[in-house]
């Protein structure tokens, strides 16, 4: 074989070296752009994932507090309720009037008349009403009232 022939199968050599070295280089930038590409999605999901722990953390500690004012309300509501009820029961050992007091004040109202009717007549005045017209209703105009211009 003389030289060019050995020439020629170098070139073509290197030719087809720098073809194919060329297409695992392309392939393997690509690998390494899909890994990194892997690694930043990986990494956003665990980010992902650490702010829903942290959103979930943050809405059981407000759940929590929200129970808490809510047994702190039924707890108040459940005292008062007690006070209220407490102070409905009256001790009737002790009356607020002595027993000569109560009797004076039952007799005084035995005889008032209005205790004494057994019916009422609706079409005259009650009796706490002045008889006839009077004040704004008396039908006399006063003279200081100023007349429209």
């Amino acid at each position: 074989m003389s030289t060019i022939t050995w020439l020629g199968v170098v070139i073509i050599i290197a030719a087809c070296s720098f073809f194919l070295g060329g297409w695992f280089t392309k392939k393997r930038f690509k690998q390494e752009e899909l890994e990194e590409q892997a690694h930043k999605a990986q990494s956003e999901l665990e980010q992902y994932r650490q702010d829903v722990a942290d959103h979930l953390d943050n809405t059981n500690k407000l759940i929590n507090k929200l129970k808490d004012n809510y047994e702190q309300l039924a707890n108040h509501v459940a005292q008062s309720n007690s006070l209220l009820t407490l102070k409905k029961e009256v001790d009737m050992s002790q009356p607020f009037f002595s027993k000569e007091t109560t009797e004076q004040l039952h007799a005084s109202l035995n005889q008032r008349p209005e205790r004494h009717a057994t019916h009422t007549l609706h079409d005259s005045q009650p009796a706490d009403y002045a008889a006839g017209e009077s004040g704004l209703f008396s039908g006399q105009k006063k003279d200081n009232e100023q007349q429209p211009a």
